[in-house]
């Protein structure tokens, strides 16, 4: 049994191996020329000195891409690569840079990687995207981070990006790597100036992203917001409760009863241990983990949650394989055996503890964690299922996809969706967001599009912003997972068209509290936060912001005199402008920041005649402003 901080172990590693997904302690830079101050003094470099610029770019053809290096005029780098990509597949590492690190570096190190990056996405309307990573270069893949980075808007503007790192583990030359996968979109993408420093013991990681921050400063932004402009109604926030589902014979713990008590916790994802309720044919067990998850079950009953029922791990008899072994199918032969267990453990919910499961859903099927589906195979095994439900009395229907991330998504959801054979068994959109940092915009807007193409909610069952966290020293009380808790939550929202938002977890398994006291981090504080800005019932409405650090979102309230504003600041000071807010509107503002959570001014503001409102933003802090009018 793996640590119940490893977001179902190391299969997250293999599955960064191909899909990839965001780390935490990473900060952006933007800047148009390179006469800010380079680096902090007494660094030693990690790559061979142009390895960006002699290294053959791997996977062109998987892409029908090109790559070649290109002059640049007007920076401190005379050459940079240029990398075409033409099409997109559904691995974002089919075209990528490995750039082996040449000197070593120790466990604890910190490290500081710089890179300018322009271009364009091939239809012109959206920045170029690419993901940088610092990973072990073999198997299990340590990430030390993982960061999507994008070009300016222009497309022409050379952005520089730092990502200050700390190393995971201990390397000789060549057994850790640098990576540049681009192969996120069709685009035309250059990187010019790369280089990673390591500073040893000598700087701190918080140094770094302090000089990070320092070379850019937001200064003035102008966001504008269309309250009129309106788009899903918001169901709220929820959290997974899947610790038994690791092992854990009890249903609660300190972290997820500290989670219903201080926060408006309205949907539960519980996992169903299949393996334990199901050991040998014909053996169904209401004891030890499968009995921990019924009463997890009957607690959100009680509570009345809405709740979804996922599988992780099957027995072996059934699926076959290794424990917690990644990317198994289940033989069609199995099909009855895995429906009549999955219905009895329905059945006995509703017979024994009284509470019914909404929603039904493999986890992460398309990856296959632990069960692996086609999107055919997928379709045969609800066809077959949703009879038997029925039959057993169970109003309980079938999540629509629950995909590892939202890049995945439409591929993997759509076959099913336009299967007639078995509309009538499926229920909301849903995904992970594992990936929503990095991926391009097209890839999470296409959800919201299949949403209401085909009239169904969108929710992220997962929600998150790097699942490979556990791998950081003590990450959960840091403002880095704060901050980008919020983004991922902002940027998921706005382009995926979510209603629902699961935190993985409202447990002790990517902790929003110290179980010790308990004592909350200050990604809870966020969290709460942001509540208060998309409560049940408020619509989302659009803003605009004029520059990529500063992520902005809207809603209104069930009462449309009510509005709030969602302000997230991934980079230095600033001052932002709000427009297009109800004229001589009250409101409040409340700050989070590194240095404090939940900060409110003391003294109602007012919006001017002009409907505008000046908001200062601290160095890479979450602030909401919320209104009446």
């Amino acid at each position: 049994m793996q640590s119940p901080h490893t977001k179902e172990g190391d299969h997250r590693m293999r599955r960064l191996g191909s899909a990839g997904l965001v780390a935490c302690v990473v900060a952006v830079v933007a800047a148009t020329t390179a006469t800010r101050q380079s680096s902090p003094a007494g660094e030693g470099q990690v790559l061979s000195p142009d390895a960006h610029l002699t290294t053959p770019v791997t996977g062109l053809e998987r892409t029908n891409g090109e790559s070649k290096i290109v002059p640049v005029t007007g920076q401190t780098f005379s050459n940079a690569l240029q990398v075409v990509v033409r099409q997109s597949p559904a691995e974002t590492n089919a075209t990528q840079l490995t750039l082996p690190i040449a000197e070593p570096v120790r466990a604890g190190d910190v490290l500081l990687a710089s890179f300018w990056l322009r271009g364009r996405s091939a239809d012109g309307k959206a920045p170029a995207r690419i993901e940088f990573l610092f990973e072990r270069s073999e198997s299990p893949w340590t990430k030390s981070a993982t960061y999507g980075a994008a070009s300016a808007r222009d497309g022409a503007t050379w952005r520089r990006v730092m990502v200050p790192i700390r190393s995971a583990e201990t390397y000789a030359a060549r057994q850790a790597m640098v990576s540049l996968r681009f192969a996120l979109q069709p685009q035309t993408v250059e990187v010019g100036g790369l280089s990673v420093r390591n500073y040893g013991k000598t700087r701190t990681l918080d140094q770094l992203v302090e000089f990070a921050v320092a070379q850019n400063p937001v200064g003035p932004v102008r966001v504008k917001i269309d309250l009129k402009a309106t788009r899903q109604t918001i169901e709220g926030f929820g959290g997974n409760f899947a610790q038994p589902r690791y092992g854990s014979t009890e249903p609660m713990d300190v972290v997820g009863r500290y989670a219903l008590e201080n926060l408006n916790v309205v949907h539960a994802r519980i996992g169903l241990p299949l393996n334990s309720w199901n050991p040998e044919p014909g053996v169904f067990r209401d004891d030890a983990q499968a009995r921990a998850s019924l009463l997890a079950l009957q607690e959100m009953g009680r509570r009345r949650l809405p709740t979804v029922v996922s599988v992780w791990e099957g027995p072996g008899w059934m699926l076959g394989g290794k424990p917690e072994q990644m990317g198994r199918t289940l033989p069609p032969e199995m099909y009855d055996e895995c429906i009549e267990a999955v219905g009895r453990y329905l059945v006995t919910a509703r017979d024994k503890y009284g509470v019914h499961a909404d929603y039904f859903s493999f986890n992460e099927p398309d990856y296959g964690v632990n069960f692996k589906f086609t999107p055919k195979e997928m379709a045969d095994f609800i066809r077959q299922a949703g009879p038997r439900f029925a039959a057993l009395g169970l109003r309980t229907k079938f999540l629509v996809g629950d995909t590892a991330n939202g890049t995945n998504f439409y591929a993997y959801a759509l076959p099913q969706l336009q299967d007639k054979t078995i509309a009538r068994y499926l229920g909301p959109l849903a995904f992970h967001n594992w990936d929503v940092l990095s991926a391009s915009d097209t890839s999470y807007t296409r959800i919201a599009e299949l949403g209401r193409r085909f009239k169904k909610p969108v929710w992220c069952l997962e929600a998150g912003h790097d699942a490979q966290l556990w791998q950081a020293p003590n990450p959960w009380g840091t403002w880095e997972n704060a901050l980008r808790t919020a983004m991922a939550y902002e940027r998921t929202i706005r382009l995926s068209g979510a209603s629902l938002m699961d935190y993985w977890t409202y447990q002790d398994n990517y902790p929003l509290v110290d179980k010790e006291g308990p004592k909350p981090y200050p990604v809870f504080h966020v969290v709460k936060q942001m509540e208060a800005v998309f409560r049940p019932g408020t619509r989302v409405a659009m803003a605009s912001s004029e520059r990529e650090e500063i992520q902005a979102l809207a809603t209104v309230g069930r009462n449309p005199r009510e509005f709030a504003v969602l302000l997230v600041n991934s980079a230095g000071a600033g001052t932002v402008t709000l427009s297009g807010l109800p004229a001589g509107s009250k409101v409040k503002i409340v700050t989070s920041d590194k240095s404090a959570q939940l900060q409110a001014e003391g003294t109602p503001f007012a919006v001017d005649a002009k409907g505008n409102l000046q908001v200062t933003m601290p160095v890479r802090s979450v602030v909401t402003v919320l209104g009446q009018r």
